[in-house]
């Protein structure tokens, strides 16, 4: 008995031992892991301190490398400590204060202005509008976030590749310069203007420069305050399904129709939405109903549809296929006159409000003025004030939209 008894001391002592033991073990682990959070804290924006707080724990996930990239690529301050350095040196200083002075002033001068305006004057169609289609809108999500700020999904589509963004090694090279100036660049003449130049794109979004169209919606998600939380590869099966993979740097270009897609959500909510781009050419060649892209967009049984700058392509009859599917799809549809053809819009089918002025087309365009829409701008009694700039007349106050409501649902029109 004395034997045994003698066992059962010798093992419970053991364990005794054994639990002191971890006991000390996870004290020292929880102080390490403290110290851990604390040091690194410093160097972490207030959304991804969230992380360590329990007051976060309902917020979607963050993709913080490509956020994080995102951020320094705008001009924005990075946690990111591989990217401290470089936000301290002169070449990203004088690139974000640059940077910073042209979006204040565009921000002061157009944008606050344009969300204040489409805060009323959209009431309706942004309380309607779950997707917004923005055919040849190309990078600028910007233009299309700030009118419908609250849509789920955004749909951009151009003929530039959707790119990448650039990777931390490249950015640590003498090439930062180079790329920070090439962003710049294109950035501050889209500012300027409101509408990105194709010729210009054609060269600066080369992959040896800025790389395709996803630095670009990046840093407008960034400047609009908002995290990123995924970002996916995207493209198609034959029946028009998206096949989504996981994002990672693309050295070949891949046949259209390919893009990406972002999801997103301002740093104050917990909403996620969804931008898509997609390089597809929407003409009926490479756009019919049976054509992969196209298929897709039968997913969507309305949408808004929004058209600026569009290069007036939707007059020509090479996209006869995209101008019905946008006459049947669309509950809304806010264009200027690059857009489609006015003498498309019935009254017994659409309600119209015509907004701003109409003017000649730009001496790029040829063949392509409306002499019906001229005729609707000089009843004055149908037109109300546009008070900011949007579309080619840059430098003049002659701008005009169009904000066409359906009065049919799409469903209920015939086909």
């Amino acid at each position: 008995m004395a034997g045994k008894g003698y066992q059962t001391m010798k093992k419970s002592g053991s364990i005794s031992i054994k639990i002191v033991f971890l006991v000390l073990v996870s004290i020292f682990l929880i102080s390490a892991e403290a110290a851990a959070r604390e040091k690194y804290s410093t160097c972490l924006s207030p959304a991804m301190e969230g992380h360590f707080s329990g007051q976060e724990e309902n917020r979607p996930a963050i993709d913080e490398l490509h956020d994080q990239i995102a951020t320094f690529i705008s001009g924005l301050p990075t946690a990111l400590p591989s990217l401290l350095t470089l936000q301290e040196g002169p070449i990203w200083k004088n690139f974000s204060n640059s940077f910073n002075s042209v979006w204040e002033k565009t921000k002061a001068k157009r944008l606050t202005v344009m969300e204040t305006w489409a805060a009323t004057k959209l009431a309706e169609a942004r309380s309607k509008t779950k997707t917004v289609f923005y055919p040849f809108g190309g990078p600028d999500l910007l233009t299309a976030y700030l009118l419908f700020p609250e849509a789920e999904t955004y749909i951009l589509v151009g003929l530039e590749p959707p790119g990448n963004l650039p990777e931390i090694q490249s950015l640590q090279s003498i090439s930062l310069e180079s790329y920070l100036n090439d962003l710049q660049e294109i950035m501050s003449d889209y500012l300027n203007k409101s509408y990105f130049i194709t010729h210009k794109m054609n060269e600066e979004l080369d992959e040896r420069k800025i790389n395709g169209v996803l630095p670009l919606i990046c840093i407008f998600l960034k400047r609009t305050d908002n995290l990123i939380s995924e970002i996916k590869r995207v493209e198609f099966d034959d029946s028009g399904n998206p096949l989504e993979s996981e994002y990672q740097l693309s050295r070949a270009r891949i046949k259209r129709p390919v893009g990406f897609k972002i999801n997103f959500f301002k740093k104050d909510s917990t909403r996620v939405q969804t931008v898509y781009y997609i390089s597809c050419d929407l003409s009926d060649e490479r756009f019919s109903p049976q054509s992969k892209f196209f298929l897709f967009l039968n997913r969507y049984p309305d949408w808004t549809t929004f058209i600026k700058s569009a290069s007036y392509l939707l007059h020509y009859k090479n996209f006869i296929n995209l101008r019905q599917l946008l006459l049947e799809r669309s509950s809304f549809l806010l264009q200027d006159d690059t857009g489609i053809p006015y003498r498309y819009f019935k009254n017994e089918d659409w309600d119209i409000q015509l907004y701003g002025r109409y003017a000649k087309p730009v001496k790029d365009f040829s063949g392509v003025e409306q002499p019906d829409l001229k005729s609707a701008y000089q009843d004055k009694t149908k037109v109300k004030p546009l008070p900011f700039h949007l579309g080619y007349h840059w430098g003049t106050n002659l701008d005009c939209l169009m904000l066409l409501k359906r009065k049919l649902k799409p469903a209920e029109v015939p086909r």
